[in-house]
């Protein structure tokens, strides 16, 4: 039963209408009927209907569970899906973490890592870790294309050794502007990649040597995660 079905049998429960729950939230009836057939699924939205229909704390923490993982782009569904049949996984040792996003700065399109934008919850796996600090990044171009599509969530393990980086995708800051790139590494120099191949519009950042002390490192992308159909 999704979270909808489940908002919709405690309110036929309590015999209260769809006008009488919206006016209890201060949203309109259609609203809690497109939240009931699983068309919005806006975390806050539903936190004020189950406390409007009195659901315990332990049913409001499984129903957000359910939520995340419903959410969940359809390649994590498969895989837990898949290790669940087998016996690998059962419900219980679904995970869901919090992570920071940072997103697009105004205008000029490149990541502000100053101003967290959200919280964003992911539903994990059991056999996957992410190290102390890591974050999400919203792609806000087709600079990585075909590799990372603009809208894409890139995951970033703030843990790497710039040192050995090379070939690896990082999120990195140079001449105070913060970007996704590619790191390709030469004997004198740094390459700022893009993967798009129009090197018109996305030309090579060269970093030489004696400027390498102006590059930061916030950390590597260790995985991509595609919404489609985002509510």
């Amino acid at each position: 039963m999704t979270v909808g079905e489940r908002l919709k049998n405690r309110r036929k429960e309590k015999k209260m209408s769809l006008r009488h729950l919206a006016y209890k939230v201060g949203f309109s009836h259609t609203n809690i009927a497109d939240i009931e057939k699983g068309i919005v699924k806006k975390i806050d939205s539903i936190k004020k209907i189950m406390n409007a229909l009195d659901f315990s704390e332990e049913e409001k923490k499984e129903l957000l569970l359910k939520l995340d993982y419903e959410k969940s782009p359809d390649s994590i569904k498969k895989k837990l899906e898949e290790k669940i049949k087998i016996g690998e996984v059962n419900v219980v040792q679904i995970r869901v973490i919090e992570l920071p996003v940072y997103g697009k700065a105004a205008e000029n399109g490149y990541i502000n890592m100053e101003n967290i934008l959200r919280m964003e919850h992911l539903t994990v796996i059991p056999d996957e870790n992410f190290s102390q600090g890591t974050f999400i990044v919203e792609v806000c171009d087709d600079s990585m294309f075909p590799t990372l599509l603009d809208g894409d969530f890139v995951i970033v393990n703030p843990d790497c050794d710039d040192k050995n980086i090379n070939n690896q995708i990082c999120v990195v800051t140079y001449n105070s502007q913060t970007f996704i790139k590619r790191i390709v590494r030469k004997e004198k120099y740094v390459i700022l990649m893009s993967d798009n191949p129009d090197r018109v519009k996305y030309e090579d950042i060269i970093v030489p040597t004696d400027e390498y002390s102006d590059l930061v490192y916030h950390g590597v992308v260790v995985e991509c995660r595609r919404k489609f159909g985002k509510k």
